[in-house]
């Protein structure tokens, strides 16, 4: 009497075998079809409370792009190329008032320690670093830094 047939306390014989069947294949169907939301950009950070990190961003400030020296070596002519953003300068004289103006421009605005970063690439000759660098010194530039490569390496 068992196994689906009907009986004495089970008046209709009932096959679940097929049922169990179709909610297989619907749990299978809402898993694939079931997508998760992506938390894009998102990620935790450890900040100091009391730090300069949590302060709102002062609006009265202009923020001015660092003077940062790039050097670089061209390789079909064996010359090095001096750049502070995107402009080149041949000349001491060119490259040193650039220098001090961008210096300047920090100063007025309230950043007297701005530095002059010297940015060469692994291929320059270190003569060439050495002269941008005494260049700066003999010109009145005090706060000068070395720096890891900024572009690409």
């Amino acid at each position: 009497m068992a196994h689906g047939s009907a009986g004495e306390d089970n008046p209709v014989g009932l096959n679940v075998a097929p049922m169990v069947d179709i909610i297989f294949c619907l749990c299978i169907f809402f898993m694939c079809s079931f997508h998760f939301k992506q938390l894009e950009g998102k990620f935790e950070a450890w900040l100091p409370k009391d730090g300069p990190g949590n302060q709102p961003f002062p609006t009265d400030v202009v923020v001015i792009e660092e003077v940062r020296i790039s050097m670089s070596l061209d390789a079909s002519t064996q010359t090095v190329i001096r750049k502070i953003g995107s402009v080149s300068f041949p000349s001491n004289d060119e490259l040193i008032a650039a220098v001090k103006g961008g210096l300047a421009r920090h100063a007025s605005n309230g950043q007297p320690n701005a530095p002059a970063i010297i940015d060469s690439m692994p291929n320059v000759p270190w003569k060439d670093v050495i002269g941008v660098l005494d260049l700066c010194k003999a010109n009145g530039v005090t706060r000068i830094q070395m720096s890891e490569p900024f572009g690409p390496k």
